[in-house]
């Protein structure tokens, strides 16, 4: 079988034949290759490609052997194409895709607080749905392989959007995608499930953070207290949010205020610190907040305050599992 190490440099070079031919950025070249290969054929408009690249580009796909490629294959390369795309295309740390580990910790924490049944999940800030699809592949795993999910993603930037959609069809998941303003009224029901690596920084536009509790007073407000205000007006009532937040978040500027408004509004479930080695900056250092909605079946648990150690040991991952099951366990008691 061939490996991600072999396959990867032959798509590289069959998106930038692409890219080159159509004078487009990484991102839209690797959409629409993607695209072609899914279809089986090449997309040609206003004639571009030429022929002299079409012809270049079905000996490149003939020899990727696409078809008969497994799936799990064809997402490891898009998801590698797509870190590359981005790392080309901007610079934005927002836009970075978030460490499929994180999904882990997620998930693991999700299969013991939220009820079975079927669910909609939302991520507002959904990029190019690396961590909503992570979480989801793993919850299907563990369920048996059943899909109860309807899942629905939300973002501004369009090429983002379009690498998502690309990315649940390789992963066999079905997605309604919106682009608008996350900050905007949603256009789409509420929530049973949130799940988000929100954006960190300054929200620009002032008039519409007026519609906030959580606006500043003067000059810019937070857009990542804003959104997860946000969050917490979009959740069915019960219903859970699984968060990316910056770890500043508890500790920074107005961190008191907010965490006392948001301890009014839902029950905080969990705060799990990510380890420092996977951030290049104290600044950019990042922990996973998970609450519930108040409802009438809403459960007010201890909160679970923990730090996952470095990654680089092996049994970080399953140390904290177990104070997981100590403390679901000891809150049923």
């Amino acid at each position: 079988m061939q490996k991600v190490e072999e396959l990867y440099p032959k798509f590289q070079t069959a998106v930038e034949h692409l890219q080159k031919a159509l004078n487009v950025s990484f991102s839209s070249a690797l959409t629409e290759t993607f695209d072609n290969l899914e279809n089986g054929k090449i997309k040609v408009e206003s004639g571009a490609p030429d022929k002299e690249t079409v012809a270049k580009l079905t000996e490149e796909y003939r020899q990727l052997n696409y078809e008969n490629l497994p799936r799990s294959l064809k997402v490891q390369v898009f998801t590698l194409l797509t870190l590359k795309a981005i790392a080309q295309d901007a610079s934005d740390y927002n836009l970075m895709p978030t460490p499929s580990v994180i999904a882990t910790v997620i998930a693991l924490i999700w299969q013991k607080i939220v009820p079975a049944g079927e669910k909609t999940v939302v991520d507002p800030a959904i990029g190019t749905g690396n961590l909503l699809y992570s979480i989801i592949r793993q919850l299907i795993q563990e369920n048996h392989s059943q899909n109860n999910y309807h899942l629905i993603g939300i973002d501004n930037d369009e090429s983002l959007l379009d690498l998502a959609d690309i990315g649940a069809h390789l992963e066999d998941l079905k997605i309604d995608l919106y682009c608008q303003d996350a900050l905007d009224p949603w256009m789409i029901q509420k929530a049973d499930v949130i799940v988000s690596d929100i954006p960190v920084g300054y929200y620009p536009l002032d008039n519409n953070a007026q519609r906030f509790e959580n606006h500043a007073k003067e000059g810019h407000s937070f857009a990542h207290t804003l959104f997860i205000e946000q969050i917490v007006n979009n959740l069915k009532r019960d219903g859970f949010a699984f968060l990316v937040v910056p770890k500043l978040l508890f500790t920074g500027k107005g961190s008191t205020e907010f965490m006392t408004w948001l301890a009014k509004k839902v029950n905080i479930q969990t705060i799990v610190d990510l380890p420092d080695d996977m951030f290049s900056s104290k600044v950019q250092q990042k922990s996973i907040l998970v609450f519930q909605n108040h409802g009438e079946k809403a459960v007010e648990r201890e909160v679970l305050v923990a730090k996952l150690d470095s990654l680089k040991k092996p049994d970080s991952l399953v140390a904290f599992n177990m104070k997981l099951n100590d403390w679901y366990q000891n809150d049923k008691k």
